[in-house]
């Protein structure tokens, strides 16, 4: 019986690589980018979980983060902020909207991890498409005028200590 499921293994293994269906190039961050360092960060207004109003621009130096609820990066980006919350370290406004997601399952996710960050639940992906087409995490550091001074694509280890250390630099 287990050679018989290994064979089925390998077979539908190999329909897949004769359907070049792994050879297709996915768009660069660049080609999925809407806006970039130095641009005016594309306003929006929209409620969080907790019911205040998060808003960009606002008069304060703001880390944005733009997440999917599924998406393990964004985990590990909310696991490294998350501590960093709970420091006495200074750190920018923090403020996350989902790209897409309930409320309910925004706040199931922001719950269920025990994270304190301003959250918001976008099921349209109406913030999401102001700034990009693809690609999650994505982090802008906006200054209180609105212009981007910093941002990052998906996670990588060390992502999250670079942005709090670029707010730090602009306090000095």
């Amino acid at each position: 019986m287990a050679i018989v499921a290994w064979c089925a293994v390998l077979a539908c293994a190999a329909m897949v690589a004769s359907c070049n269906v792994i050879e297709e190039e996915l768009p660069s961050y660049a080609e999925t980018s809407v806006v970039g360092v130095g641009d005016h960060a594309p306003q929006f207004e929209i409620e969080s979980l907790g019911g205040e109003m998060l808003r960009i621009p606002n008069s304060e130096i703001t880390l944005l983060v733009l997440f999917s609820h599924t998406c393990p990066d964004c985990k590990a980006l909310f696991d490294k902020l998350q501590g960093y919350v709970e420091s006495d370290e200074e750190l920018p406004a923090i403020m996350a909207i989902s790209r897409g997601g309930t409320e309910e399952e925004i706040a199931r996710y922001r719950a269920e991890n025990n994270y304190t960050i301003a959250m918001a639940a976008d099921p349209q992906k109406e913030v999401y498409y102001k700034y990009a087409t693809m690609y999650v995490p994505r982090c802008y550091l906006i200054d209180g005028s609105g212009v981007i001074l910093f941002m990052t694509y998906e996670y990588t280890a060390g992502d999250a200590r670079l942005m709090i250390d670029k707010y730090q630099e602009l306090l000095r």
